[in-house]
């Protein structure tokens, strides 16, 4: 078995939405869409299929639910700063109320919190500064190297 490298460029900046409410994934991607041209949007409904999709895309933003049943999103943000720890995750929870926890959040790498129910002018001014942020640090749209085994 022999092992390559493919470059990959990006030309657009990738966001993953993982929450388990339906209506709130469609709410973050309607908002985006309509107001932040040229993005690609992923959205996945559990932690696990957060994590793979996470691991497939290499999303610049992710939009992530703390309170999800199986994977929290605790565990789920603490894997993807393992993995890419200049990947800017937006935790999001109706549950705003205990600030050990955001402080929490904070502390295990999520770059901001915005508390549910939120209104769209909020949403998007937090992922812009997120985008812009990866943008100066100069890795949105990188060429990310992937390995591909061929046999």
């Amino acid at each position: 078995m022999q092992m390559s490298i493919l470059l990959m460029g990006r030309q657009y900046p990738i966001i993953l939405i993982i929450d388990d409410s339906k209506a709130f994934r469609e709410f973050a991607k309607y908002s985006i869409r309509e107001d932040i041209k040229f993005v690609n949007i992923f959205q996945a409904s559990t932690g696990v299929e957060g994590l793979q999709l996470f691991l497939k895309y290499k999303p610049d933003v992710v939009l992530l639910d703390w309170k999800m049943p199986g994977i929290d999103g605790l565990t789920v943000l603490e894997a993807i700063v393992k993995d890419d720890p200049a990947t800017k995750v937006i935790m999001t929870t109706a549950y705003d109320d205990d600030q050990n926890l955001i402080n929490d959040m904070m502390r295990r790498g999520a770059f901001s919190f915005v508390p549910k129910p939120m209104n769209r002018i909020n949403l998007l001014k937090v992922i812009a500064d997120a985008l812009r942020e990866r943008k100066n640090s100069k890795f949105y749209g990188q060429i990310i190297p992937k390995k591909i085994e061929s046999v």
